[in-house]
């Protein structure tokens, strides 16, 4: 079976809203989709009403990030309960670091006169916001070239006091919010990572590995297939589509392992017909 369990809306840094991520996964034969935005579960209703139409399972999800964030080390919490406190308190403050960021870097965006032409000020009534999304309308309205949009996120972001990500989760933090609640924890993009040992510290904690995913090159795929048997979890496949830039949606290449979809089991929702039948 086709199984997307990592992709991005505009509720986080994606370019695609969510009702459109689910009729991309649609449109191109994915039976079981996760919308996994940063942090947040602002789009699942949005995404889920839309895979259920089109026929799809549907997987409560998110990406969560931890410290040090330069680590890459993404922690996806599949089938959780998005009313948890535990998690839920967990993303209250991974929000505040995002929202700081952002407004970091709409200061510097105001002194380059770019701010009030593009209405920033608005992502400050936004429920979630994250740099990426002020920096998909920089580019959009093409005021910078993505290039010098990075470099000023830096110039922003770079300087932050030493204790500016302490409130982020550590791994061990944010995997056991996800298991308290009711979720799979599923390292995202392990070959993302800067530090590798920083990323194998993390494997005795998880339940899957994201072996399958476009952030990998073809030579990196069995040496995660190997840790992942190694330590006993189950492959996973996720896009982590964001459609930056207007990129085109492209469909995994691989199926899911079934038995991760057993291992899901019920926190897949299917659409009312199909549990009915």
């Amino acid at each position: 079976m086709l199984a997307d369990l990592h992709m991005h809306s505009t509720v986080s840094d994606g370019w695609r809203d969510p009702d459109e991520v689910a009729h991309l996964a649609a449109d191109h034969g994915v039976r079981v989709m996760a919308l996994t935005d940063h942090d947040t579960f602002y789009g699942v209703g949005r995404a889920r009403a839309v895979a259920h139409r089109r026929g799809l399972g549907y997987v409560t999800a998110l990406e969560v990030t931890t410290f040090p964030p330069n680590q890459m080390r993404h922690i996806l919490g599949h089938g959780v309960d998005p009313n948890h406190p535990q998690l839920l308190a967990i993303l209250d403050r991974t929000q505040g670091v995002f929202r700081k960021q952002t407004e970091a870097w709409i200061k510097v965006l105001e002194e380059q006169g770019i701010a009030r032409e593009l209405g920033l000020q608005a992502f400050a009534y936004k429920p979630t916001v994250m740099p990426g999304a002020v920096l998909k309308l920089v580019l959009q309205h093409g005021l910078m070239t993505e290039a010098d949009a990075w470099a000023s996120v830096r110039k922003a972001v770079d300087f932050m006091p030493a204790d500016f990500y302490a409130p982020l989760p550590s791994p061990r933090e944010a995997i056991d919010a996800i298991h308290a609640a009711g979720g799979l924890a599923v390292h995202a993009h392990p070959g993302s990572v800067p530090d590798q040992e920083m990323m194998k510290e993390v494997l005795p904690m998880l339940d899957g590995l994201e072996v399958y995913t476009r952030r990998h090159k073809p030579e990196q795929i069995p040496v995660y297939e190997e840790l992942a048997r190694q330590h006993g979890l189950l492959l996973t496949v996720g896009t982590d589509y964001h459609g930056f830039n207007g990129d085109d949606y492209v469909a995994p290449k691989t199926v899911i392992d079934i038995r991760y979809l057993e291992k899901l089991g019920s926190r897949v929702e299917w659409p009312a017909v199909e549990q009915a039948s």
